[in-house]
């Protein structure tokens, strides 16, 4: 099994980039995977879109809901068109990553958590440049804004971002 598949080129990213750029105080709201130094994670930048209930970790099955940024953003089409492509039946977390000039994030499994196992894991592509890769053992995958894949977070990854430019990524998380 491989751990990404390609799956779409040439989404319309520009107005979501645009509403990005457009509203800075949206990034780091919620710091529960960036924070701690001990995280792969840690150094990066997060937009909640869609999670738990007021952006609580929670250990069981949980239904996901819409965080005020979904509306701010107007990511919902977007990620509704992506849902309905794919065959979705649940729509479950969806969350805006961003790895700054220089920075990665560094090698790690999302398992053990209902959340991580429950759904599949597909990435919409924002802002990118030559040279950052979506990397697993064995597959190295360079996308470009407009880029939709799915992957398989269970499997060992990283994303380096080697370049002088940000790199930005949407989440889409979605039971089929």
């Amino acid at each position: 099994m491989k751990p990404l598949a390609h799956v779409a080129s040439g989404v319309n990213v520009q107005a979501l980039h645009w509403a990005l750029m457009s509203n800075p105080q949206l990034w780091n709201q919620n710091k529960l995977r960036t924070q701690d130094p001990a995280s792969p994670h840690h150094g990066l930048d997060d937009i909640w879109i869609r999670y738990a209930k007021d952006n609580c970790a929670t250990l069981g099955e949980f239904d996901c809901e819409w965080y005020e940024s979904a509306d701010i953003l107007g990511v919902k089409p977007l990620v509704m068109d992506l849902f309905k492509k794919v065959n979705g039946v649940r729509l479950g977390g969806v969350l805006i990553t961003r790895i700054p000039a220089g920075a990665e994030c560094k090698p790690h499994t999302d398992t053990g958590g209902w959340h991580a196992d429950y759904y599949e894991k597909f990435a919409i592509q924002i802002a990118s440049a030559p040279g950052q890769k979506f990397c697993f053992e064995d597959v190295e995958f360079e996308s470009k804004p407009g880029d939709v894949y799915w992957f398989n977070n269970s499997f060992k990854h990283w994303v380096p971002n080697p370049t002088p430019y940000e790199r930005i990524t949407m989440i889409v998380c979605v039971k089929r």
